[in-house]
């Protein structure tokens, strides 16, 4: 009933060589992918115009979230992906909501609904296509039905619309929201490497923001953002990958959430520890 056979029929038809294109294409997605590009856009975005300091800190919130929201409903509803007679790739996990699916409405949404340029119709139909191309590789590759990627672009916007309402005024609600939807994961998906990591990096994130907050924003330059995107991703891959005991999943992934969104306030934190 998930699919009413539209996975099947794509990956039948389509040609071999055209799955690395969509490997590729459907990395816009993927967690890694946006959780670079959220941390990327919350340091640099201010500095060349792209969005506000206050929204790029809205946004910070929006990825937050999805991740959170992700694992939380894969683990409330625990629905296997198609067969591997269907999948043209190997992907584990639940398959309802797609996380790409959902990563993807809330980072392209979000982008749309923050971001100062383009034209606001232009950014609105650009998140519209690339969260269709996503979703369109998840059924291409045979890892989703269509239930699956609509469900989670319904997810990613309501993310973006809970999170954004929630900031308005306040921009400790998106992160006490994203921190909620954290533990959520954690009672809904038992301690697995994911729901540990999205408590670690959201009750991180909050920490972080906390003490921009006290400290102030400064500019992030370049250096500084890719020297974050090293370190701070590091932490995050290791919260991910490395064999790591429960405990150390959720420390290495609360040092990178709390890296990310303390990072533009290293030069206030430097002056006031060398006085």
């Amino acid at each position: 009933m998930r699919g009413v056979g539209v996975t099947s029929a794509l990956t039948d038809a389509l040609p071999s060589a055209l799955v690395p294109v969509l490997e590729l294409l459907t990395q816009l997605g993927d967690a890694w992918f946006v959780m670079v590009a959220v941390a990327t856009v919350y340091w640099v975005g201010p500095r060349y115009g792209l969005l506000s300091a206050r929204d790029a800190t809205r946004y910070a919130a929006v990825g937050l979230a999805a991740f959170g929201a992700i694992v939380a409903l894969k683990g409330v509803f625990a629905l296997p992906r198609p067969p591997a007679s269907v999948a043209l790739v190997h992907t584990d996990g639940h398959g309802f909501p797609s996380g790409h699916a959902t990563a993807a409405a809330a980072l392209y949404g979000g982008a749309a609904a923050l971001f100062a340029r383009p034209a606001r119709r232009t950014r609105w139909l650009l998140a519209a296509g690339f969260v269709a191309v996503v979703s369109a590789t998840r059924l291409l590759l045979g890892v989703h039905y269509l239930a699956d990627v609509l469900a989670g672009a319904l997810v990613g916007a309501l993310v973006v619309a809970c999170v954004l309402a929630l900031t308005r005024r306040r921009h400790s609600l998106g992160f006490l929201f994203a921190a909620a939807l954290g533990v959520c994961a954690l009672a809904a998906a038992g301690p697995t490497v994911d729901a540990l990591a999205s408590v670690g990096i959201t009750l991180g994130a909050l920490c972080g923001y906390a003490v921009a907050t006290r400290y102030g924003r400064a500019r992030v330059s370049a250096p500084l953002a890719l020297c974050g995107l090293l370190v701070f991703g590091g932490f995050g891959i290791a919260a991910l990958k490395a064999p790591l005991p429960g405990y150390g999943v959720v420390i290495t992934s609360m040092v990178a959430g709390a890296g990310v969104l303390a990072l533009p306030a290293t030069r206030s934190l430097s002056q006031n520890f060398s006085r």
